[in-house]
């Protein structure tokens, strides 16, 4: 016998069925709002953001969109056509002639140092850890920490908001970075392409694009000119970004870098030119770092003439893929792995790194570094160096354990020793990196030098102080099948 549905259950029905019709009304509306919205130079995106659902499509169209921040909703697109910059400068006009010096008042001051420039500046007089740059003529002056100042050099007067410059600015354009983000925010599925983003004020460590959601699309992009990294998905949840085709290049700190997330993938983008900060070395500074990440991809990207190292794994990154890859005139290591685990190395191109621009001055850097790194292997690469090969290291972070170096290729053309040898070298006492039982090895590689049987190319079995030829090398049980001319 069916139960009749009688007064209060009459009414709990009702009402289930009115939360069923609201739902499905909700969901249609939001389907039929994730349109297409185009925008014109002067618009406020950040209101078309708010006065639209998550998922619209964004268009915008050529020209300069000048001190935007960017707070998207999940599913949002933004496409420029061709031309669309994001600038994150204002343009400073009212310029007086002050003794030897052009003076503009009223700029806006970012005045909080990241630190202490004795710390992160090459050049302590500098001010590279304040995030504002003043451009002329789209390229970056100087920050200089007190007056006086030279031709390419400017100075903020931060206590009464004073910008100094040397330069005669008449006739020209002089932009003062003001804007932290282009684009920032936690929410998910969001794509970025096809724009130019410039000349934003990010604090050191931070990128013009960062993310602290998952599923970022960032492809086509120009990139440029913007204080510290020029994109920087990080905080831990920026897990499968996917970071395509992008020209990364004249960036402050570092081009491209990753941090904390799972499953990103870095493909098929130029990283060239970055760190023009000059930050000191270490300092996340160069190409840029691929950092705690779990399953990074790295594959098939172009860098050049990064001051720094070209590309960095470090901080406990795991299963990272380095694949493809063609880097050259890094100022450091051409790629460095460290403390860090699990990776594949792979079939990259190395060429003259450990020598900023190729100009040929070695920087006891090398071109492969695995520094307190296990479980990785090396392999396939090629490498034409002045300065240096392949070498792992231990010290006391992170055992050095079951890695391995094998058929690679390595040219170099120099008829004296190489001023950073290949190999291992271990400051630990007892030294681990050579016992059988840490399973480290080189084999099955391939050396192009000059006199191989009589220079000493190659250190093992001690702290670096020992050196082998091709021969020593072998008796070291190292590079058993492999050739030497």
């Amino acid at each position: 016998m069916r139960r009749r549905v009688t007064g209060r259950g009459k009414n709990v029905a009702a009402v289930i069925a009115m939360c069923a019709a609201f739902i499905a009304t909700q969901a249609s509306w939001c389907d039929a709002q994730a349109a297409t919205v185009t925008l014109s130079p002067g618009a406020n995106i950040q209101s078309a953001i708010y006065s639209n659902p998550p998922r619209t499509a964004f268009v915008l169209r050529p020209g300069v969109y000048r001190m935007q921040s960017l707070r998207p909703f999940s599913g949002d697109s933004f496409t420029g056509q061709s031309g669309a910059v994001l600038n994150g400068s204002q343009v400073l006009t009212n310029w007086v002639k002050s003794g030897s010096y052009w003076t503009s008042a009223g700029a806006p001051a970012l005045n909080t140092p990241y630190g202490d420039p004795s710390l992160f500046c090459m050049d302590p007089t500098t001010g590279c850890v304040y995030p504002q740059d003043l451009y002329l003529n789209n390229a970056p002056l100087v920050h200089k920490l007190s007056l006086p100042i030279s031709s390419g050099q400017w100075f903020f007067d931060y206590n009464n908001d004073i910008v100094y410059v040397a330069d005669n600015p008449t006739g020209q354009t002089v932009e003062l970075g003001v804007t932290p983000f282009a684009f920032y925010g936690p929410y998910n599925n969001v794509t970025v392409q096809n724009l130019i983003v410039e000349k934003y004020a990010t604090r050191l460590i931070n990128g013009a694009i960062t993310t602290s959601g998952s599923n970022w699309t960032i492809k086509s992009n120009e990139v440029r000119l913007n204080h510290a990294t020029g994109i920087k998905p990080a905080n831990g949840n920026d897990n499968y970004e996917q970071i395509l085709s992008n020209n990364v290049h004249d960036n402050g700190q570092a081009g491209l870098s990753v941090g904390g997330g799972t499953g990103d993938l870095v493909q098929y983008n130029t990283i060239s030119r970055n760190n023009y900060l000059n930050l000191a070395d270490g300092f996340e500074s160069g190409g840029g770092k691929i950092a705690a990440t779990t399953n990074a991809q790295v594959l098939d990207n172009t860098y050049v003439n990064n001051n720094g190292n070209g590309l960095w794994g470090d901080c406990g990154a795991t299963g990272t893929v380095f694949s493809g890859n063609t880097i050259s005139g890094s100022r450091l290591a051409g790629i460095r792995y460290e403390i860090s685990h699990n990776a594949t190395i792979s079939n990259n191109t190395l060429t003259n790194n450990d020598q900023y621009q190729g100009r040929g001055t070695c920087n006891q850097a090398v071109e492969i570094f695995l520094a307190g790194t296990d479980h990785t292997n090396v392999s396939g690469n090629t490498i034409t160096s002045n300065c240096a090969g392949i070498l792992m290291t231990q010290d006391s972070r992170n055992p050095v354990i079951y890695n391995s170096v094998t058929n690679n290729t390595t040219t170099y053309p120099g008829s004296v020793g190489l001023p950073n040898r290949i190999g291992g070298m271990d400051s630990q006492i007892p030294m681990t990196v050579f016992d059988p039982n840490s399973h480290n090895f080189f084999d099955y590689n391939t050396y192009h030098f000059n006199s191989p049987l009589t220079l000493k190319q190659w250190t093992w079995n001690s702290r670096g102080n020992l050196s082998f030829s091709w021969l020593g090398w072998q008796a070291a049980g190292e590079d058993v099948n492999g050739t030497a001319d």
